[in-house]
């Protein structure tokens, strides 16, 4: 009956000096999760600040680790966060298991599993056809699996920097009777010669299916010259610029005159910060008269890192100066001076006779 006592007492003391290591809980799980051949999500959230932590995912099939990629990752208390990575492997195989792990401070706090089939075991009611991705946006062109049974299903575009949703759009209740093109524009700059990903995360409503479609592009600054707004004269010359990127363009409009047996006259202009959809007009103006002759006008449009982003090409005509007229002087003009005389001898007459 001693011992028992001791027993009782020991586990209480033990309670009592560690009270964290008998009831531990969950300071950060997983919420949701999905995987398919071509990508996976995660979704977290935590109760506490977490700095160090880390996702390992793993694509297996048959007990077998074919890919695992790791993330990075920090959240602040009562925040979720959604990150997302692409599957580098070709698809071999017909069934699949994407598993995450959670890691703060290096130990394991959560895990869970998805499994799914490759080529799916009901396939989608509508098919892609193409799906691009530029530094102005995304498009995605559809059809239906079968013209007899149209599908309806939600479409959501994800623009991925480093394993984060940067921005997203969802297309709700698309019908797909026909060929049905989806596109959006970025809302958002974009950093030049960096990689982005898109991914599309599309869900169909019946049958109830749920997919992903990836593409990647390099963001770049992309200019154009407007053909039909270009003016070159013996003052200077006048180009139009639209932006075709989200990436702003910072760069110069050079302007180079070709004529025979002459070095090229360079001229330099620069326009406004250009995103998409965004024009601008430049002026340059030639600093001395133009030698009369034939020239060749190249229009480049240039980054400051010297890379020709449009041009144009056109020809420009100067004609020979004319001496301006000799004004006629008073000794150069005898039979005015003889009119006068005579009109002054005719009035001298008509007087001299009325006396």
């Amino acid at each position: 009956m001693k011992s028992r006592n001791i027993s009782i007492l020991t586990i209480l003391l033990a309670l009592v000096v560690f009270p964290t290591s008998a009831v531990e809980t969950q300071s950060t799980w997983i919420t949701s999760t999905f995987s398919d051949e071509n990508s996976m999500d995660v979704s977290i959230q935590s109760s506490e600040q977490v700095n160090n932590g880390q996702l390992i995912f793993k694509l297996t099939s048959k007990g077998k680790i074919i890919e695992t990629i790791t993330q990075d990752f920090t959240i602040a208390p009562g925040q979720e966060i959604t990150k997302i990575i692409m599957w580098d492997s070709q698809p071999q195989f017909k069934n699949y298991v994407a598993t995450v792990s959670v890691l703060v401070d290096g130990r394991s706090v959560d895990e869970t599993s998805y499994p799914f089939s490759y080529g799916f075991v009901v396939l989608p009611s509508f098919q892609v056809v193409d799906f691009s991705a530029s530094s102005s946006g995304a498009s995605l062109l559809l059809k239906p699996r079968s013209v007899s049974s149209p599908s309806v299903a939600d479409f959501t575009f994800q623009l991925i920097q480093d394993g984060d949703i940067i921005y997203f759009e969802t297309k709700e209740d698309i019908p797909v009777m026909q060929s049905t093109q989806l596109s959006i524009d970025w809302p958002i700059l974009l950093d030049d010669n960096t990689e982005y990903s898109v991914r599309v995360k599309a869900i169909s409503h019946t049958p109830d299916i749920t997919s992903s479609y990836v593409t990647w592009f390099t963001a770049n600054q992309e200019v154009e010259i407007d053909d039909m707004d270009v003016d070159v004269d013996d003052f200077g010359v006048s180009v139009t610029l639209y932006g075709r990127s989200q990436v702003p363009f910072n760069g110069i409009v050079e302007v180079e005159l070709h004529k025979d047996g002459s070095d090229p006259l360079v001229f330099t202009g620069k326009p406004e910060p250009l995103t998409l959809d965004r024009d601008d007009t430049v002026g340059i103006i030639w600093d001395d008269d133009l030698d009369p002759g034939t020239y060749k006008v190249n229009i480049h449009i240039l980054t400051l890192g010297n890379e020709i982003v449009d041009r144009y090409e056109t020809m420009l005509f100067i004609p020979e100066r004319t001496s301006p007229a000799s004004q006629p002087t008073q000794s150069q003009t005898p039979g005015f001076t003889i009119l006068l005389t005579i009109l002054g001898i005719i009035y001298a007459v008509m007087i001299s006779s009325r006396r």
